[in-house]
This record gives C-alpha cells, structure tokens and sequence, in this order.
C-alpha cells in the first residue's frame, strides 16, 4: 500500500490495488462522500465503497493525471463530455439529501452576485488590493459543480478522462466549472475551444468569458496567500490585479479552502 499527502496536507492518501483510502477533514470528506454519490452512475467518477467521520474509501481507478494543454482534441473534447455528464446528471430542482446548502430559490443574478462578493472577499483575504470585478452572468437551473478542475484532479486511462477529489463541490452555472479549468490549467483558445465542443453546450460557452476573471482572482488568491507567488500571479494577472512585491502573510501549506478559494457558509461555495 502506497501513502501520501495530499491537498495541502489536509488529507493523506492510502492506495493499493483496488482501492483508494482517504483520511482527514471530515466535513471536506462528506461533502466528498455526497457528490459522489449524486453522480454514481451518471458521470465518470470513482465508485464510493465506504464513508465514515473523517474517511473516505473508494475503488481505485486506472490511469494518471496529464498536462490539459498538451492533450490532443480528442482527448480534449473526452474531457467536455464528462464534464457534461456531470453538469447534467441532477439540477438543484429536482435533486433532494446532497448539499442541503446549496442554492435552491437563489436567481442567477444573486448567485453571480454572490459569487462576485466570494471572490473579493478571498483577494481581501489575501491582502490583495481590490479588484475591479464585474459579476458575470450566471443561469439557472442550478447543476452539480466539480468547483476544482486543475489538470491533477483528471485521470487519464487511455483517452478516457475521470474526475476526483470532490470536496469542493458545489451547485451553480456549468459555465465557471469550464472556466476555471481553462484558467487553472492555462488553456490555450484551441484547447479550449475542443473542451467546448465535447461539453455541447453553448449557452454555457458563451458565459466562459464572464466567469474567467472572478475564477481567476480566486485562484491567484489562494495561491498567494499559499506562499506560491510563482502559481498566484499569472492568475492574478488575468484577473487585472497587480498584486505587491512579495505575498504578504504566506501560510505554508496553503489555506484550509482549495484552490478555488476559502467556502463561507451561505455563500455561492460550500460553507
């Protein structure tokens, strides 16, 4: 059996042959334990074996991650069509137990205004000086979120992607799942445009563009206060924001939230 640390040290990682053994924050592992169980059958997902307080144990799947901008189209638009499968395997409508936070009768215009004020608040957070951040525009019905789509948290099989580590789930607009994969993995337009393509769905592309700058300021900001001032500035630079000379009070280890930003309660994330 193979240990190792993961998401900042938050959690630690047990895998042998079969299955994937997770130990740690056990409110991040119900929130976990919930989406997976939402999407069972429905998206490509790990298979939920066992959740308790503070463990999560799940089948072990095949493959590795991969750098997202040096894949193929095919292999690109593979990735747009799981995420389609997740961004309509339940709406916050009709699904009933998962998440009893979520949104529920919020419009899309207080979820997009809501999830503006996150975003400042995780750039104040990170004594970064404040943004000029139009909100964008968000739809609804509300679907199930992966909230932290980086290129580590994409298993490769093959040409066939699955997705992990869903702690940071959340119900919202389909459109800033696709942009904070495109900021969070430096997509190129091409790559980008063929995850578009596999996701099908182009209403949602079109809002891409609105979400890009408060998913980028998210990440930037928890990558500085993290001390990676290294990760955190291109992000930041695509949100407009010109951060100071050094980050102003890093915490190694990084921050309790992910690199999505710091869940408050009652907000667009995941309190």
């Amino acid at each position: 059996m193979r240990t190792k640390g993961w998401g900042g040290g938050r959690f630690r990682l047990e895998a042998d042959a079969g299955t994937v053994r997770k130990t740690g924050a056990a409110p991040a592992l119900d929130r976990e334990a919930a989406a997976l169980a939402l999407l069972a059958g429905r998206a490509p997902v790990p298979a939920l074996v066992a959740h308790g307080p503070g463990v999560l144990v799940t089948r072990r799947l095949p493959g590795a991650p991969r750098p997202l901008a040096d894949l193929p189209p095919a292999s690109l638009e593979a990735l747009g069509r799981a995420l389609a499968a997740v961004h309509t395997a339940a709406s916050r409508a009709t699904a009933t137990g998962a998440d009893p936070r979520a949104p529920r009768v919020w419009s899309a215009h207080d979820h997009a205004r809501r999830r503006t004020a996150d975003a400042r608040d995780a750039a104040a957070a990170a004594g970064l000086p404040p943004p000029a951040l139009p909100a964008p525009v968000s739809a609804v019905p509300f679907r199930p979120l992966h909230g932290d789509l980086t290129a580590g948290n994409v298993v490769w099989h093959g040409g066939r992607p699955a997705l992990v580590d869903w702690e940071f789930w959340r119900w919202g607009d389909p459109a800033e799942d696709l942009a904070y994969l495109a900021e969070a993995g430096a997509l190129p337009p091409g790559a980008l445009a063929a995850v578009c393509r596999g996701h099908g769905d182009r209403r949602a592309a079109a809002r891409i563009d609105g979400w890009r700058p408060l998913v980028a300021l998210e990440a930037g900001a928890w990558w500085w206060r993290s001390g990676r001032p290294d990760l955190a500035r291109p992000l930041l630079a695509r949100a407009g924001v010109s951060p100071p000379s050094g980050p102003s009070a890093p915490t190694p280890g990084g921050p309790s939230g992910g690199p999505g930003g710091t869940p408050r309660p009652g907000r667009g994330r995941p309190g």
